[in-house]
């Protein structure tokens, strides 16, 4: 089955949902074949209206007209939903994607059957300009079909990886997250160049072709990050004197213990 053929339903039309769902129609998905649910009526006005799909109030409807099924809701109402499609998901066999934070295959599980199709997923938000990142682990009675159309389906909204499910939490910290960090950076920038007389526009440009330029140096060398660093940090040069300040207020630990905490909020909302 064509990635593209295969109809695609949401229960949840939130951020994350809303970010797949432009980036599959801006990769030339179906829109007519994405059908998307929530009890907000705004979110599913906002995505028919600007992307054409299909929306509904009720969830069985999702799961009647789909081949696939993400679940992009909440953690505390996982239960509840599951316990609603259970009959038609059963009925029908369809393949489960979950991308709901820190809820276990075997939480799935429990409710929808362990013969159930089922891959829990962790994207992150560019994946709406099709520059996503997402982790996939999927259960045992997930099939290497099944497992190319999860991949098929977020490649086309940025990478894919697969990793086992016990590494989607420390993922989820790390990678679906991660875009607040830099954002957080971002913000941090601009408001240390109050002196620097551009308009914030203007500085928020420069600041993010530096930020992307980067980065792209980094996936491109076969230096590691430490040494690209280093080539940057001139003994006694302006770069040394910020990276001091970073080292003496030790950044590299608030950094690894922001990391431990993001994980234990993403386990802890799972159970």
């Amino acid at each position: 089955m064509n990635e593209l053929s295969v109809k695609i339903g949401f229960i949840g039309a939130g951020n994350m949902a809303s970010a797949l769902i432009n980036g599959l129609v801006n990769s030339n998905h179906d829109p007519k074949k994405i059908i998307a649910s929530s009890p907000e009526e705004e979110h599913l006005l906002k995505l028919s209206s600007g992307l054409g799909i299909k929306t509904t109030q009720d969830n069985l409807s999702v799961v009647k007209t789909s081949d696939i099924v993400i679940l992009a809701i909440k953690p505390n109402i996982i239960e509840a939903v599951l316990s609603e499609i259970k009959e038609e998901v059963k009925k029908k066999d369809i393949l489960i994607l979950s991308i709901a934070a820190g809820v276990k295959i075997a939480k799935i599980e429990s409710i929808l059957g362990n013969t159930t199709r089922i891959f829990r997923a962790m994207p992150n938000t560019p994946a709406s300009i099709m520059m996503g990142v997402t982790a996939i682990s999927g259960n045992k009675s997930a099939s290497s079909e099944d497992r190319e159309k999860a991949k098929l389906l977020f490649e086309c909204v940025g990478k894919v990886t697969e990793v086992k499910e016990d590494e989607i939490d420390i993922f989820t910290a790390l990678i679906g997250s991660g875009p607040a960090y830099v954002f957080y950076l971002i913000e941090s920038l601009l408001s240390s160049s109050s002196k620097f007389s551009l308009p914030e526009e203007e500085k928020v440009k420069l600041i993010s072709s530096m930020i992307e330029g980067a980065a792209k140096l980094v996936s491109i060398s076969e230096d590691s990050p430490e040494i690209l660093r280093n080539k940057v940090t001139s003994p006694g040069g302006v770069t040394q004197k910020a990276i001091e300040e970073f080292e003496k207020h030790k950044l590299k630990q608030i950094i690894e213990k922001s990391m431990e905490s993001a994980e234990k909020r993403s386990i802890e909302l799972g159970k």
